[in-house]
């Protein structure tokens, strides 16, 4: 039996790409130009070395165990950024990976890929260990070269305000040379914004639409507002990838992965416009006041990337939490083909709408690798989520913000990441149920007494609990510990967390939580 050819694409510094810019319509259209490059550019190159189109969609419902039975080009699956296609021939092959560079370099200037061709055995035994291998020289390519994707300044042009590169091309839409790189990404934003409301368009009908302006997600014009930059990462995929021994079974968790991540969204989505009036009184806005676009209310959330299981979606910075949640206990209702239990580990950055929006992307990522290292260290299989509030500007790594600000005389004010859907006492649904009772049980003034006590020595804090006692008030406890008695035990305390949730999640949804609990 003939070897068949295996191409394996990926892209590089995919965040670099997509968030370098400051702008949400250009990291709207770089995210659109990443899903583009493994549809329309990789369907434009296949016809141009074949001469007939091939239908991107089969290898979900293909049966076969083994590639290329038949065809001479087969698509082996394509998701979570990178695509894998069997090729009867070397020549073939070869010819598609020049044609396909080619493109991107004319249709996504700036966007690096990289690619591995290798001999495929047609052996079933032999499947795991090529595929093992073909990802190895993945890595090495990417390690050995990094190629030149765009044109460097030319020397008697402008520069791009927004790219620091040439300036060679008109933009109607900002009215400005742009590079073109810059202008390739907002060229690509209207189609973004357009693909996501025809997926949706059940859900959002003709009364909502998404918008492409951090301002117009639902913070109020003249006042402090904040933005939530929500970052969220499938646990275990890529090993659960690699364990895969056949064809058709890491095309199944392909597909099982893109629908469960689809699902989640989409029930976030359904959430924002079930719930439409309580978000936008909850963020302050009167009804007559909601945020429109062409006569529809624009809804308070706008994703980003959505592909695989990397999801980064943006909202008004009191939601942030509230659809991390949301997202995560849908994505668990999936079901793995391998019959493994499907979770993920999410970060929160809330940090002010004018500040660099990169940042916010940087630390939500840093957030959601902390969330996914209390995994590992605690051995659990489960959901995570960690969130960080910045009143002021990103500046520093997450451990050193943390360590900075967060250390007090009696310990940490940390008592984050929590996991999302489990019943114990560090779940989110049991943490907001206690944030209920402090807005219920508490008036303003001693909310905020709270938080400032909290960085006193101990003496301080035994005259706060006494001063609630004497009111006839109790904070709420968690089952199992006395932090009610002395706010901190061994060196940790609930209530700072609890203050800020407070601040940044729906109260209409703390209610319903508490109701529950």
């Amino acid at each position: 039996m003939n070897d068949c050819y295996a191409v394996l694409l990926d892209t590089v510094s995919i965040q670099e790409y997509i968030f370098s810019s400051n702008r949400l319509r250009e990291n709207l259209g770089a995210s659109h130009l990443v899903k583009e490059i493994y549809r329309t550019y990789l369907n434009c190159a296949l016809y141009t070395i074949t001469g007939s189109t091939i239908d991107l969609d089969a290898w979900e419902s293909a049966e076969s165990e083994m590639p290329c039975d038949s065809e001479p080009v087969e698509i082996g699956y394509v998701g979570g950024g990178n695509a894998l296609l069997f090729f009867q021939d070397e020549e073939l092959a070869q010819k598609f990976i020049e044609e396909w560079t080619k493109i991107l370099l004319v249709h996504a200037p700036g966007l690096t890929t990289a690619v591995a061709c290798s001999p495929f055995p047609k052996d079933l035994q032999k499947f795991p260990g090529s595929l093992k291998a073909l990802f190895t020289k993945l890595r090495q390519n990417k390690a050995q070269h990094s190629p030149i994707t765009a044109l460097p300044r030319h020397g008697i042009t402008a520069e791009c305000a927004r790219s620091g590169v040439s300036a060679e091309i008109y933009n109607v839409l900002v009215e400005a040379y742009v590079s073109a790189s810059t202008n390739a990404r907002i060229r690509a934003a209207s189609s973004s914004k357009e693909e996501l409301e025809g997926k949706y368009r059940s859900e959002i009908a003709d009364r909502f639409c998404f918008t492409d302006e951090l301002d117009k997600l639902g913070g109020i014009r003249g006042e402090d507002s904040h933005i939530a930059i929500v970052h969220i990462d499938g646990n275990d995929i890529g090993k659960r990838f690699k364990e895969a021994s056949t064809l058709k079974a890491i095309r199944q968790l392909s597909k099982t992965v893109r629908l469960a991540t689809e699902a989640a969204f989409k029930a976030i989505i359904a959430e924002a416009v079930e719930q439409y009036d309580n978000i936008m009184q909850s963020l302050g806005f009167d009804p007559d006041r909601y945020p429109k676009t062409d006569g529809k209310n624009i809804l308070p959330i706008r994703s980003i990337v959505l592909g695989g299981d990397d999801v980064t979606f943006v909202c008004d910075g009191k939601l942030g939490i509230y659809f991390a949640k949301i997202f995560i206990e849908a994505f668990e209702r999936g079901r793995a083909s391998d019959s493994g239990k499907l979770t993920a580990c999410a970060g929160v950055a809330i940090i002010q709408t004018k500040y660099p929006f990169y940042r916010g992307v940087a630390l939500a990522n840093e957030l959601c690798t902390n969330a996914k290292k209390k995994r590992k260290d605690a051995r659990s299989q489960d959901s995570f989520l960690d969130f960080h509030v910045s009143l002021g500007g990103v500046a520093g790594k997450l451990t050193e913000l943390r360590e900075s600000y967060f250390q007090v005389p009696q310990g940490s004010l940390l008592y984050r990441p929590f996991k999302v859907v489990p019943k114990d006492e560090k779940s989110l649904d049991l943490f907001l149920s206690k944030v209920w009772q402090i807005q219920s049980n508490l008036p303003n003034s001693q909310i905020n007494r709270l938080r400032e006590v909290l960085t006193f020595p101990e003496e301080a804090t035994r005259k706060f609990v006494q001063e609630l006692k004497w009111r006839k008030r109790r904070l709420p406890e968690i089952e199992g510990h006395q932090y009610a008695e002395t706010l901190f035990e061994d060196g940790l305390t609930p209530y700072s967390d609890m203050v800020e949730i407070l601040r940044f999640y729906p109260e209409f949804a703390l209610q319903e939580n508490g109701e529950k609990a």
